[in-house]
Parts: C-alpha cells; structure tokens; sequence
C-alpha cells in the first residue's frame, strides 16, 4: 500500500463473510463490496498502528482551517442538536470522535453534560485548552465507561473510519442507557461513485485509505440491529456549508434537493449518494 502504510486483508468487518467482489479503485486502495451482505469495506486496509499514526494528521492544523471546518459542519450540528431535543430524558452525552469539541460546546451552552473521545492528539488539546471541554483519548473501547451511562451518543463522520464497527455499535448500546438514542452522520457515496463511473469521470470520493467503509442506510440499520439497538430513524439530517465555492453550490443544490424529496415523500425517500443521519434507539429493560 501507498503512503508509507502497511496493509492486510480482512474479513466483511460488518458480517464477517470471506467472500468479496471488487468495486472501484482508488491508486493502490480498492473498495470491496461483501457477496454475503453488500457491505462495501476496504480491502486489503491499513493496519492499527498505521491508522493511529495517519489520523494524528488527518484534521486540519492551521487556525483559519480549524475555523473553516467549524463553519462547513455548524448547519449539520445545529440540526442534531434539534433532532436530540425530543428523544432525550436526560442530557449526558457523549461525542465520539468530537475533533475538536465543536458540537460538544454547542451542546454545553444549551445545558447538557458533555463529554467526548477523539484519536488526535493535537484535536483533544484544542477542545480542552480552547473549550474547556472533557475529551478523554479514543478509541471509545479503551475509555471504560460504565454500563448505561450516557442518554445519548453522537458521531459525525466517524463510523466510515472504524476498522471494527461492530464492535462499536456494541459498546456504544452498552454505555447508553435503557432508552437510550445514538445518532450516526455518515457519508454515502457508492451511489454518486456509480453515476460518476457511468460517464467515465475519474475520481477519488471514497477519500481512501481515510474511509475504511461506505455504509448506506441498509447496511448501518443491519449493523445496529445486529449490535442490540431494537430501532432505527433515518434522516437526511441537514448538510454541510463546505468554504470552496464549487463544492458549497452543490451541497446547497444537492442538500436541498434531498431534503425536500425527504419531506414530500412523508419521510420516507433517502437521496441516493447525500450524508445521511441516523438514529438508533436501545430498548428498555
């Protein structure tokens, strides 16, 4: 593998099945689509050492793209601060992969008890010396929080990154409790991928080796519901205000777009290929 990263090959990280088709390539990385449940992963991936040392320099490091990133993501937390509103019986929440704490102080200055885990060393000193906020280093298994802590977990554009996510669904439905709500942002991009390769237009969407997975909403709801959540919501969720030019008039066009076939078809149409939020739900004792 490219960059300096060591790989190995893997099973279906959402199943388990040995068996895979390849689907696209992206210089030396290739997305795989799983013949036993169509999860599309990459394979073969970098290894943990190699992802630890790639994600302590994967965010943003200069002041005025730090500032950026807060402006691109501020409609997207706005809204899940709203979509939270009506589901929680309590206001502990966690953040996992909060950057740097962002969401986290906006959900602060409206009251709640807020605690987050992030990878990066350089994110978790920002969110504690500039927001004063409680991060405590990732990945979420190694923080050991107790059983039904939290009322709600949140990540954004984060469950794409994990090796394991099965593993994290199910530490996720641990730490909440009894009615409990984890709410997922993730990018679905196979369905632009297939448009784009249907004209013959070369591309690197998939942000490889960045994002180990491309979840859509069947496969997300197989994975929680496989981990113990009893139900999912899905939602478009708002989208994000990228700073270039090009890509802000077609997340305004494409967003918009999405939200009002979201809102016509009763919500029940999801746009292919838009980021997407889902919301899944741990039953009661």
């Amino acid at each position: 593998m490219g960059m300096n990263i060591h790989g190995e090959q893997v099973d279906c990280p959402l199943c388990g099945g040995t068996e895979n088709i390849p689907l696209y390539r992206e210089g030396s990385f290739e997305m795989v689509r799983c013949c036993s449940c169509q999860f599309i992963f990459l394979n073969p991936r970098p290894t943990s050492d190699s992802l630890y040392r790639f994600y302590q320099h994967y965010l943003p490091e200069e002041e005025s793209s730090i500032e950026s990133w807060k402006k691109m993501m501020r409609p997207i937390f706005h809204r899940a601060a709203h979509l939270l509103q009506p589901y929680s019986r309590g206001r502990r929440l966690l953040d996992v992969g909060t950057g740097f704490g962002f969401f986290l102080a906006e959900m602060k200055k409206r009251g709640w008890d807020v605690t987050g885990v992030e990878i990066s060393q350089k994110a978790m000193d920002y969110a504690r010396d500039v927001s004063g906020l409680d991060i405590r280093p990732g990945p979420l298994e190694k923080a050991t929080f107790p059983n039904d802590y939290f009322n709600v977990v949140t990540g954004f554009y984060v469950i794409e990154h994990l090796p394991d996510p099965m593993n994290f669904f199910r530490e996720c439905r641990r730490i909440l409790k009894p009615g409990g709500l984890l709410l997922l942002r993730y990018p679905h991009t196979t369905p632009i991928k297939n448009l784009l390769q249907s004209f013959g237009i070369k591309n690197r969407l998939y942000d490889l080796p960045a994002h180990l997975s491309d979840f859509s909403p069947q496969t997300i709801e197989q994975g929680l519901k496989r981990a113990g959540f009893e139900r999912c919501k899905h939602l478009i969720g708002g989208y994000t205000l990228p700073p270039e030019l090009g890509k802000r008039v077609a997340s305004l066009f494409f967003g918009g777009l999405s939200e009002a076939f979201f809102f016509l078809s009763r919500e029940r149409f999801l746009f292919p290929g838009v980021s997407k939020t889902v919301l899944a739900f741990k039953g009661e004792r």
